[in-house]
């Protein structure tokens, strides 16, 4: 083989090795923003909802929804990325949320309450569990695209 056919072959391989990796970091793009398409969704139908919302019961109900529309993203994103441990993660997803709203409940109740602590420690609750779920999701979302 001559300098010149090894020169064009060397050329051929950088090619084609820039074209895959463009195709990769396509796909891992358009993955990403499907999952912050349905995202946004999430963000959508909470917003509605919490202009809705009158009571205490119904505001705790969509902070709850809004977390569930999170998780239901998030466990997408596990059974597509991590099917070896997709189990594993989705318990450790569901005990990390839980442990942000149990968190905040014991932060938040003093020893002799308040008039309406109850409601105050409900919503503080609840909007932890979805804080740390769309952490949570957003962390996923990063790690799936390659950030």
């Amino acid at each position: 083989m001559t300098k010149y056919e090894q020169t064009v072959k060397i050329s051929c391989m950088k090619i084609l090795l820039f074209v895959f990796c463009i195709t990769i970091i396509s796909l891992s793009n358009s993955f990403a923003a499907s999952f912050q398409a349905k995202i946004v969704s999430c963000d959508e139908m909470y917003e509605t909802q919490s202009k809705q919302s009158s009571s205490t019961i119904s505001i705790i109900k969509s902070l709850s929804e809004h977390t569930e529309c999170y998780q239901k993203i998030a466990f997408n994103i596990i059974d597509a990325q991590y099917k070896q441990n997709a189990d594993k993660m989705k318990q450790n997803f569901i005990a990390y949320i839980d442990a942000a709203g149990e968190m905040v409940d014991f932060i938040d109740r003093p020893d002799s309450c308040y008039p309406q602590c109850g409601t105050i420690i409900g919503i503080n609750a609840a909007t932890a569990r979805r804080n740390a779920a769309k952490q949570y999701l957003h962390s996923l979302v990063d790690s799936s695209s390659g950030i």
